[in-house]
């Protein structure tokens, strides 16, 4: 994988793609635990899916507002890498979170503006473990295929790692990087072939275009 930045598919749902994925030794694989979203997998097909897993890439447990029952569940039945905040968790919530389950955090950001961020971020980069940066949400809180301004980034700096999310796809994401200087990148619908289905070869050639940057 080239040391540029780090790659993470998320919305993954079937074998296929699963495979597809670790085959291509992306760095993260993320798993949507959200009923109201397309790619939505339950906690036994995800248990499936994870059959296949190798030893390197990290498994995303996405989750939007979830209450400690099913993050509980969570952890006993898909003992995920990372929890995936993508809803309206405060710092608080996310504090909380962290100290119940004990399971790294990605927390979603929208980003709408420079002073937004700032002050976003701020409050989060001490909870979490990871920040995710993403359009602002539609009707769904992330996998629109919407992006945003990316110069709003031009020399962001944090002190947690984060990603760059909202609207990327293999005709963007070299300027995405030269724009943003992402440490890591999230992708889900722009390798779809239709919302919620994933192609074997849209991730194996995304994959392989970041490669070569």
């Amino acid at each position: 994988m080239s040391n540029l930045f780090e790659i993470k598919v998320c919305g993954i749902n079937d074998d296929m793609s699963m495979n597809t994925a670790l085959k291509c030794k992306v760095d993260y694989v993320g798993l949507v635990f959200y009923q109201k979203s397309p790619r939505n997998i339950s906690i036994s097909l995800s248990r499936e899916l994870l059959k296949l897993r190798n030893e390197t890439t990290k498994i995303v447990a996405l989750t939007v507002d979830p209450n400690d029952d099913f993050l509980n569940e969570l952890k006993k039945y898909v003992n995920p890498d990372y929890i995936q905040l993508h809803g309206n968790e405060n710092s608080r919530r996310c504090l909380d979170i962290r100290h119940k389950i004990n399971i790294p955090l990605i927390k979603g950001i929208n980003v709408r503006n420079k002073v937004d961020l700032l002050k976003t971020t701020k409050k989060f980069e001490d909870v979490c473990d990871i920040l995710l940066l993403d359009a602002p949400s539609e009707a769904l809180p992330g996998g629109n295929g919407k992006k945003f301004n990316w110069d709003i980034l031009k020399d962001f700096k944090s002190k947690r790692k984060w990603m760059l999310a909202g609207g990327l796809n293999i005709d963007n994401i070299e300027n995405a990087i030269d724009i943003t200087k992402a440490p890591a990148i999230d992708i889900s619908s722009g390798l779809e072939i239709r919302k919620g289905i994933k192609d074997s070869k849209l991730i194996e050639d995304f994959v392989i275009k970041c490669k070569n940057l």
